[in-house]
């Protein structure tokens, strides 16, 4: 197995080398269990890192233990599930035909974005105003949105009666094991909720969000300073500024062990809910999973600070790459996209050099 160690590793050093993050840590794993764990950078190999947008994948498997329940009908029409006032007029047209199941596959109808820490108002009023700058129509039928899955957060709160860390730690971490998941927000004691496990640096401020605001011309004085490290807080800003780090969305941290168990049980899984998941539908979507060249035989997620999952569930393997592009202040963060392909490819190649499965 060292020799499949220093494979992975020499891998992302190469991908380190050319500035793509600075720190890294992996696990590639099979239906059995974790077969190889490294790092780079200084991090080590339990160190815990900012999931991001991976953070949609654990809500929506907690979704799909309700669906398996009888709790939730996933094609059903999703404004029953929502607590949205009458007042909420052009949320409610958006979402006239959509079902839990097209805000899980992105096609709701929904804008991808909006600065909802840059204004003032409730939850729904947020929403009315970013459906009204982004307007309700033009859009292709699948766009990638973080609005729909802060509602998909919404509707597993109001189905489970739990709050959503309370959600997740129920439907997700304790029946899979995972020792470490959990949202920090502020105030949280986070050396207790981790274990005790060192923190990988989320950013260095919201550099990409402040050129998004201004691009949109929306101010915004609330930023993060530019420059100092931020450790134990989501990057996201909605997530952050927002929602103080707990949305549907993003905020989750977790190590590669804890992303590898998520990742062994849609291997391992025969349950209907989660199999369809791992279906491709229409516009290369699943059940919060995606399929696509990066996912070669398979599919997986990506996060916006360079966490990613990827499982074939043909060829029983897959991996967990979690890094961070935005910790270069000053610095643009570079497409990690690369460096993800050639870590599924090389965890093929092994998987067939060892007889993994």
């Amino acid at each position: 197995m060292a020799g499949q160690y220093q494979r992975f590793l020499t891998l992302l050093e190469e991908f380190q080398e050319q500035g793509l993050f600075s720190q890294a840590a992996f696990a590639v794993f099979d239906r059995q269990g974790v077969r190889v764990r490294g790092e780079c950078g200084g991090v080590g190999v339990n160190t815990v890192f900012d999931l991001a947008s991976l953070t949609k994948l654990f809500v929506t498997t907690a979704l799909l233990r309700l669906s398996g329940q009888g709790k939730l009908n996933l094609d059903e029409p999703v404004l029953p599930l929502l607590d949205a006032p009458e007042e909420s007029v052009r949320l409610r047209r958006v979402l006239a035909g959509a079902t839990t199941a097209s805000l899980l596959t992105h096609t709701s109808g929904l804008p991808a974005w909006y600065p909802l820490y840059a204004g003032t108002g409730s939850f729904w009023e947020r929403l009315e105003q970013a459906i009204a700058f982004e307007g309700e129509g033009g859009r292709p039928p699948m766009v990638y949105s973080d609005l729909g899955y802060m509602l998909a957060g919404r509707i597993l709160e109001r189905l489970s009666g739990l709050t959503l860390p309370e959600a997740v730690e129920q439907y997700v971490r304790r029946p899979l094991d995972i020792p470490v998941l959990a949202y920090l927000p502020p105030g949280i004691d986070r050396r207790q909720a981790l274990d005790g496990r060192a923190l990988a640096i989320s950013c260095y401020g919201n550099t990409i969000e402040r050129r998004m605001c201004r691009e949109r011309d929306i101010p915004f004085d609330g930023f993060r300073p530019e420059g100092v490290p931020v450790v134990g807080q989501v990057n996201d800003g909605n997530a952050w500024y927002y929602f103080g780090g707990v949305s549907g969305h993003a905020g989750l941290f977790s190590d590669t062990v804890g992303v590898a168990e998520l990742g062994r049980f849609y291997l391992n899984t025969q349950e209907a809910p989660f199999l369809r998941a791992i279906t491709e539908g229409p516009y290369g979507r699943g059940l919060g999973f995606e399929f696509g060249p990066r996912y070669p035989q398979g599919c997986g997620h990506t996060g916006f600070t360079g966490a990613s999952l990827y499982l074939s569930r043909e060829r029983g393997v897959g991996g967990v790459l979690l890094t961070n592009r935005l910790t270069s202040p000053g610095q643009e963060p570079k497409n990690v996209d690369p460096c993800r392909l050639a870590f599924h490819e090389a965890i093929l190649e092994a998987a067939q050099e060892e007889g993994w499965a």
